[in-house]
């Protein structure tokens, strides 16, 4: 009897993977959907999908979604019976029958650590959150060995809240405000930490038996609006996150690329600018970030300090109320941010050409304060053409769109070392 070689056997094990992978990626990003639907958005034949979903269900990755009985699915499960009046593309025979990813296959756990607070999300398999809670505390008072501890606690006290057994938890996803390794799982540095080089994959990995994502949180963010919006998902998108600090995070046909992320914050603007958080001077973001905003507000007119050097939402709308009103020691502060915020835009789409460019982060609610500097600013720091081909969005957004973003990340990584499996 002749014996597939070695490496044909491979090479057919990696594509039963992949088309695993494909009709999963595609449930995540389009939701509920019909096997004849799943045929034409992956490109497989029918069959295929049938023998693929057949086997998912069984694994209990997929399930049967349920739908509102009183409403008429516009699919039917019958792959060659066509429309037979035309009108509306719809195909007659069986109703459809929906499937999704089991949201209780398992669950997966996101933190999001940035100055002063740590955020975690419990979600489920589909990727809908079960339960968030959010902790205040001084980070910047945390040594290494403290911080594993704490994001530990954060996630045991998660699964205790919920109910959900370890043997459950299928993976972690740590969002960081700073320099992140994303590779080995190091935090290189943070503004809302004291120490440095921390590894915090490692410990996890070891306490809870699973994948451990780590990546800077403006990649999470990046993530979540690329899901939120196909269209942004397109090509490459670089989304420049504002309001703490100043970050970046790539995406390429949806998916995190370069995911220590892009420091577009501390682009240097003039060697002898203003102190910046990193402990250079004259970073982009040591114009344009809220710290820095609120600490230049400081020296004309007497505010209270802000704690930890990062002031709280209220402070900084006391700055913009002042800028609505006329005052131009405000206004002059808000026009040099949008310079600021114009060059790490221009640099952006000089270096890496994108399709798209999204001003993200709680930071863009002073956009409008900023225009006229910005605009100004970016017609003379970009080739023409250049500015032309980028289409810019404005997307100001809360810090929920982190923990949104790592829990697509985390889901990533663990389709993958579900789906790539030999069948």
């Amino acid at each position: 009897m002749d014996e597939q070689p070695e490496s044909t056997r491979r090479a057919s094990s990696l594509a039963r993977g992949s088309n695993r992978g494909r009709l999963v990626e595609v449930l995540r990003r389009q939701g509920p959907l019909p096997r004849v639907e799943l045929a034409r958005s992956t490109g497989l034949s029918f069959p295929a999908i049938s023998a693929i979903t057949s086997r998912l269900m069984a694994e209990d990755l997929l399930c049967e979604a349920e739908t509102d009985t009183g409403t008429a699915p516009p699919w039917s499960d019958d792959a060659d019976e066509e429309d037979s009046d035309g009108l509306n593309g719809r195909r007659r025979g069986r109703p459809a029958v929906l499937l999704t990813m089991n949201p209780e296959f398992g669950r997966i756990i996101t933190v999001s650590l940035r100055m002063n607070l740590i955020e975690t999300l419990i979600a489920d398999f589909s990727g809908s959150g079960v339960a968030q809670s959010r902790l205040t505390l001084a980070t910047r008072a945390l040594d290494a060995g403290g911080l594993c501890e704490l994001v530990a606690a954060q996630i045991d006290a998660m699964l205790v809240q919920t109910a959900t057994p370890r043997d459950r938890l299928l993976g972690i996803g740590i969002a960081l405000q700073g320099i992140v390794n994303a590779d080995t799982g190091r935090l290189l540095w943070s503004p809302a930490l004291s120490v440095t080089d921390v590894d915090l994959a490692k410990p996890l990995r070891e306490a809870f038996g699973v994948e451990v994502v780590m990546t800077n949180d403006a990649v999470a963010v990046a993530l979540a609006l690329a899901a939120a919006e196909p269209a942004l998902a397109q090509g490459l998108s670089a989304t420049i996150m504002v309001g703490h600090g100043v970050g970046m995070g790539v995406v390429v046909d949806g998916e995190a690329r370069w995911g220590a992320g892009s420091e577009i914050g501390h682009v240097k603007l003039a060697p002898n600018g203003p102190q910046c958080r990193c402990g250079q001077r004259g970073c982009v973001e040591a114009y344009l970030a809220d710290y820095a905003l609120y600490r230049d507000a400081r020296t004309f007119v007497d505010l209270p300090p802000a704690v930890s050097q990062q002031p709280s939402e209220a402070q900084m709308a006391l700055l913009r109320q002042r800028a609505l009103g006329g005052d131009p020691r405000f206004e002059q502060l808000f026009q040099q941010a949008g310079h600021a915020l114009a060059e790490a835009v221009a640099a952006t789409i000089s270096v890496l050409r994108p399709n798209h460019v999204i001003l993200a982060g709680p930071g863009l609610q002073a956009f409008d304060m900023m225009r006229h500097a910005y605009e100004e600013r970016l017609e003379q720091a970009v080739l023409p053409w250049l500015l032309k081909s980028t289409a810019i969005y404005l997307r100001p957004c809360e810090s929920t769109a982190i923990v949104d973003g790592m829990v697509r990340r985390t889901l990533r990584v663990v389709d993958r070392n579900h789906m790539e499996t030999t069948e």
